[in-house]
């Protein structure tokens, strides 16, 4: 979610990434993200011509009636998402493995745990919902060799205390025991850490730069036509790796903390592992049917309704 420069935003940085930022890091593990969260949805409450926005996309995806609760009510929760994302750094460099567990909790892990027995490499497959690079840096803590191809900064020209707050959040980020890659970047490195028994995630939906990396089919999603990428299915197919989908949301069984629910391997057919372009068709078939399942079930916790409009990421 794109919000546009102004003087005020600058204001707000200067709050948010100075005592604001402080006054979080003193209270006790998990209650960062809790808070975080609460000041998207005042902001939400605030933000009408925003709101506004994404109320129309989530309806262009889901219809006027959405199981998961009004238009309203979903739209506010994106803002709430947004927010703790955003500020998902200040907790980095405090998760330690005595204290994880308040922060997330993993559903399906021993899958991860059978393939590092192995020595066999994994893709994780996630699109952005909740805090997006938590599982990552919990994987990290918990001792896993893990890397994330990443997006970018938006596109949009920021101020002198814009680019601030874009290098200290870069300065957190650092403190994950992870490696971080730059998409569009050459992939004889992540080839090789896959080919290691390392972790490589990667999304499925947008980037956070709001550029296009890799190759992507034209799916449909929700009902609409989107480009996928189908990154993921070529690493896997390249370096023998398994692949899972990993998608996060809030934990129905305590309140504030996260869920990371890796799913069952995803098989792809030995007749076509010697051919990537069936591959990467059979990836933009899945990826399609998996978006719409996982966003119709939990639209709060995805980052991009703002963008899930044509010119955006509707083609």
């Amino acid at each position: 979610m794109v919000i546009e420069e102004n003087p005020l935003k600058d204001a707000y940085r200067r709050v948010i990434w100075g005592p604001y930022r402080g006054l979080l890091e003193r209270l006790p593990a998990g209650w960062e993200y809790r808070a975080n969260r609460r000041l998207g949805l005042l902001i939400g409450a605030l933000a009408a011509g925003k709101m506004g926005q994404v109320r129309a996309n989530i309806q262009r995806g889901l219809g006027s009636s959405p199981g998961a609760g009004s238009l309203s009510a979903i739209a506010r929760e994106t803002m709430g998402t947004h927010f703790l994302n955003q500020y998902a750094s200040f907790a980095f460099g405090r998760i330690t493995v005595d204290n994880w567990d308040s922060y997330l909790r993993f559903e399906g892990l021993s899958q991860l745990e059978e393939h590092a027995r192995q020595g066999r490499g994994v893709v994780l497959l996630h699109p952005h919902m909740g805090p997006a690079q938590l599982p990552l840096c919990v994987l990290g803590v918990r001792g896993y060799r893990v890397h994330q191809i990443g997006g970018g900064e938006p596109l949009v020209e920021k101020t002198e205390t814009g680019r601030w707050a874009t290098q200290l959040r870069h300065d957190l980020e650092e403190r994950m025991p992870v490696v971080l890659h730059q998409g569009g970047s050459y992939l004889r490195t992540l080839l090789r850490a896959l080919g290691n028994g390392e972790i490589v995630l990667t999304a499925v939906d947008g980037t956070g730069g709001g550029k296009e990396i890799g190759r992507r089919y034209p799916r449909q999603v929700l009902g609409q036509t989107m480009g996928v990428p189908v990154g993921g299915f070529y690493l896997a197919a390249r370096s023998g790796a398994a692949l899972h989908p990993l998608h996060t949301v809030r934990d129905p069984e305590r309140r504030g903390r996260w869920l990371s629910v890796i799913g069952p391997e995803i098989e792809l057919p030995l007749s076509s592992t010697g051919d990537i372009d069936a591959v990467l068709e059979l990836g933009a078939d899945w990826t399609a049917a998996y978006l719409s399942r996982v966003l119709r079930a939990h639209p709060g916790e995805w980052h991009f309704w703002d963008g899930f409009q044509p010119g955006g990421l509707i083609a």
